[in-house]
């Protein structure tokens, strides 16, 4: 047996109106599914509300992306410019022979700061850097390596490491003077009292074919 939706008589399975108040069946029937859209219309402002939270997540988390990506870009045009002038924007010091010998004062290294050189010979310039490794010995090498001369980018300092202006490998300080071949920076034979260190004139110019 059914119950009737009006008033909670018993009905048949199979009639269409109830005996005891003469409602019909798909007029309950009707009214259950207005029942259900009115719910549903309850419920929709919930769902409107976490459509639009979850819309404003995204968009919030977009421009927090798009920010640190910009801050990001804008760190690296500096190293990026280097990369591409080399050391063209570095003051380079003049030094001569003398007696076939060029002397660079060691008090012209500031700290840890690489120095720059540069020498001519027979109308060729040939650059140097010299400086203080962090184990406190002094490190001399040419601006140039037997991978990237061709380039003629040098290379630039970044905090204790030496970096290729041309394919970005680094090399420690404690490594400059020491390491050879590929793209470490090519050693330099030199000597050293407390003043001063002294490099021969013809190493340097043996160095010439890489610039």
């Amino acid at each position: 047996m059914a119950a009737c939706t009006k008033c909670g008589g018993e009905m048949k399975h199979d009639a269409k109106f109830c005996k005891a108040c003469g409602s019909s069946v798909e007029s309950g029937k009707h009214d259950e599914k207005k029942a259900r859209v009115l719910a549903g219309e309850q419920k929709s402002p919930k769902t409107a509300i976490f459509v639009g939270v979850a819309v404003a997540v995204l968009v919030v988390g977009w421009l927090v992306y798009g920010n640190i990506s910009r801050a990001r870009s804008m760190d690296r045009p500096l190293e990026g410019q280097v990369a591409r002038e080399g050391n063209s924007y570095l003051q380079y010091t003049v030094v001569t022979a003398q007696n076939g010998d060029v002397t660079v004062p060691l008090g012209s290294l500031q700290g840890g700061s690489a120095s720059y050189f540069v020498y001519n010979a027979n109308g060729k310039d040939i650059k140097f850097f010299a400086l203080r490794a962090t184990d406190g010995t002094v490190r001399v090498a040419l601006d140039s390596c037997t991978s990237c001369y061709h380039a003629k980018l040098g290379y630039r300092q970044n905090g204790e490491t030496m970096v290729c202006n041309n394919c970005g490998m680094s090399f420690r300080s404690t490594d400059v003077g020491h390491i050879t071949g590929g793209c470490s920076p090519i050693p330099l034979k030199n000597s050293q009292d407390v003043k001063t260190v002294v490099v021969k004139a013809k190493d340097l110019e043996e160095g010439a074919k890489y610039f």
